[in-house]
């Protein structure tokens, strides 16, 4: 098991206006399972073709430009931290976003690190969330107006990444809010067209979950939830070919127990390889993860992969 990081103190549920959800007042127990019960999971349906993965993951990127801009990642150490849930399941939590943090490559911080991945159970999340818009005027004067709208309209679950651009070589790029000052980048850099000479690190995550909303979901559902939502800037898609946590909260599902095939491999693809490549050469490289984990899958199964 991973060493625990930073839990944030029980205290501050009262004073915040937080509770603890029914289902979090114990660890969860494991499901019961029969010996010698195999379970066969695939990456990819057979009728599930390239492209559609590709438009699955076009769908999932919150990013707007995908030929000149980046997808957002962590590059610093990460330290995680909960509110509003007991000890025990807390640290449950906290300990599966630590594991997939590290099964990415991420970096974590020691224990007693000030968290810069918030989980946060609330009453009222859009309530929560506006109070964090208004507490923290620094940082949310360059989210444009569409985004905070967006960000503080109802919903189940809300999130915001702090995404700072820095220098390929990750020096911050200081920004002015006027339309006079334009972020400047100096750094000697031959010209590319696979490179970009920029980058966009999440520097901290807060996600807030409705307590109300989260009723008779797992402890591990709702942190491989926080990972998706959180280790990458991706946003809830429609009717999708390939299951994803990120319909955790769709009202017809499907609601996966954990972070699916597609998950993992659209979270292989953005940390794979540097930072500072365009977001189509990072979405382009999902389908190539999928087949890589069908392949370990299989490897691990004792057995060839079969041919498609």
């Amino acid at each position: 098991m991973m060493p625990r990081s930073f839990l944030l103190p029980a205290l501050l549920g009262p004073v915040l206006g937080l509770t603890v959800p029914a289902w979090a007042q114990e660890p969860p127990s494991p499901p019961d399972s029969s010996p010698g019960e195999i379970v066969v999971q695939h990456t990819r349906p057979q009728d599930v073709s390239p492209a559609e993965v590709h438009r699955q993951a076009r769908a999932v990127a919150a990013s707007s430009d995908h030929l000149r801009v980046p997808l957002a990642r962590f590059e610093d150490r990460l330290c995680a931290g909960i509110v509003g849930l007991q000890a025990d399941a807390a640290m449950l939590m906290i300990d599966r976003i630590r594991d997939n943090a590290h099964q990415l490559g991420i970096r974590l911080h020691e224990d007693g690190c000030q968290p810069n991945f918030v989980v946060i159970f609330s009453d009222d999340s859009q309530v929560t969330m506006r109070s964090v818009v208004d507490r923290n005027p620094a940082i949310f004067q360059f989210v444009p107006p569409a985004e905070r709208r967006r960000l503080l309209a109802p919903a189940p679950v809300h999130v915001f990444s702090h995404v700072e651009p820095r220098t390929r070589d990750g020096m911050p790029i200081a920004r002015e809010r006027n339309l006079v000052s334009p972020p400047v980048s100096r750094q000697q850099m031959a010209h590319s067209l696979i490179y970009t000479t920029t980058r966009r690190d999440i520097t901290s995550v807060t996600i807030v979950f409705d307590s109300r909303e989260v009723v008779g979901m797992s402890v591990g559902q709702l942190a491989d939830y926080a990972t998706m939502r959180g280790l990458a800037e991706t946003q809830v898609p429609g009717e999708v070919p390939l299951n994803s946590i990120l319909t955790l909260f769709n009202p017809e599902g499907p609601y996966p127990e954990s972070l699916t095939e597609f998950d993992r491999a659209y979270l292989r693809a953005l940390y794979d390889w540097v930072p500072n490549l365009p977001a189509a050469a990072k979405l382009g490289s999902v389908t190539r993860e999928l087949e890589r984990l069908r392949v370990e899958r299989a490897a691990e199964a004792g057995a060839a992969p079969s041919e498609q």
